[in-house]
C-alpha cells in the first residue's frame, strides 16, 4: 500500500471514531500550475490532515463524567475497583437479560490502571478498559460451578501478583483454613445440582486468564454490549443524578486466618 492510501486510509478511521461527517458541493472549478515544496515531508502531510480530527478526540477524551470519592485499586481476596465494575456490570446485565443473572465474575487483570480520586474522564475509562471485550452470560453446570468456585479460592490465597484474586458481584465465599467453608449465590447457599447463569467477558469464556470452567457451558448468551460502554454508562448516570462514584469492601470474598 503505497503513502498516499495509508493516509486516506488513516484519515478515514479517525473520521468513523469521532462521528465526523462532511458533505461539499462544488461551487467554483480553476485550474492553475502550482510548485510543489519537496521539502513537505510524509509526516508533516500526515499531520496537516489529521490534527483538527486528534484536537477534537483529545477533547472527547478530556470530557470530565463524574468524580470519584475515593481511590479504587484491583487487590485481592477484593479490590474496591473490582467491586466497583463487577458491580455495574452486574446490574446491567440483569437490566439486558431476560432471564435470570446469578452473579458476575471478572478478572482483575482485565482492570489495567486504578481509578483514583477526583475528576473521571473519559480518556480514564479508556485507560482502564482497553480491550473491546463485550459482556456475555453463560450458564454453567453445578459441576463448572466447582471448579469456578475452586478457582476463586485458589487466585484469592495468592499474594504478590497483580492478578490475584477476582472480582465478583453477587457471590459470597468464606475460605476458612484455605478451605471454602461457605459459598452463597445471591441469598442462596451454593447448590451444585443447579445450574448458574455467570455474567463476564467474551475473552473470559473463551478460558482467558485459565478460566478453563467456562469453556464447556450450557449456552451463552451474547448482549453485543462492550464491557468500557457499560462502565462509561453507569458513571455517565450515576453524574446525571447528582451522585459521586464510590465503592465499599464488603467481605463478599473473606479469607479468615
Amino acid at each position: 500500500m503505497n503513502q498516499y492510501f495509508k493516509y486516506i486510509l488513516h484519515l478515514s478511521l479517525l473520521l468513523s471514531v469521532t462521528g465526523c461527517k462532511q458533505h461539499y458541493k462544488l461551487t467554483d472549478s480553476k485550474s492553475e500550475n502550482k510548485q510543489i515544496n519537496n521539502e513537505l515531508s510524509t509526516n508533516d502531510f500526515s499531520e496537516t490532515i489529521i490534527s483538527p480530527y486528534r484536537i477534537e478526540l483529545t477533547s472527547k477524551m478530556n470530557e470530565v463524567i463524574n468524580t470519584s470519592l475515593i481511590d479504587m485499586e484491583i487487590g485481592a481476596p477484593e479490590g474496591l475497583l473490582g467491586n466497583f465494575v463487577c458491580d455495574l456490570t452486574y446490574i446491567k446485565a440483569k437490566e439486558i437479560s431476560d432471564k435470570p443473572v446469578d452473579f458476575c465474575l471478572l478478572n482483575n487483570g482485565g482492570l489495567r490502571t486504578p481509578l483514583p480520586k477526583g475528576e473521571i474522564t473519559r480518556g480514564k475509562i479508556f485507560e482502564l478498559m482497553p480491550f473491546e471485550n463485550e459482556i456475555v452470560i453463560v450458564e454453567l453446570s453445578g459441576e463448572n460451578m466447582l471448579d469456578l468456585i475452586d478457582y476463586i479460592k485458589t487466585k484469592s490465597l495468592m499474594t504478590k501478583s497483580r492478578k490475584a484474586g477476582v472480582p465478583v458481584s453477587g457471590l459470597r465465599m468464606i475460605i476458612t483454613n484455605d478451605k471454602v467453608s461457605e459459598v452463597k449465590i445471591g441469598s442462596f447457599t451454593f447448590d451444585k445440582s443447579k445450574n448458574y447463569r455467570v455474567a463476564t467477558s467474551d475473552y473470559l469464556s473463551n478460558g482467558g486468564d485459565h478460566m478453563d470452567f467456562f469453556l464447556d457451558p450450557i449456552s451463552i448468551e451474547n448482549t453485543g454490549i462492550k464491557l468500557r460502554d457499560a462502565i462509561l454508562t453507569h458513571i455517565i448516570k450515576l453524574d446525571n443524578k447528582n451522585t459521586e462514584v464510590n465503592a465499599v469492601l464488603d467481605g463478599r470474598i473473606y479469607h479468615a486466618e
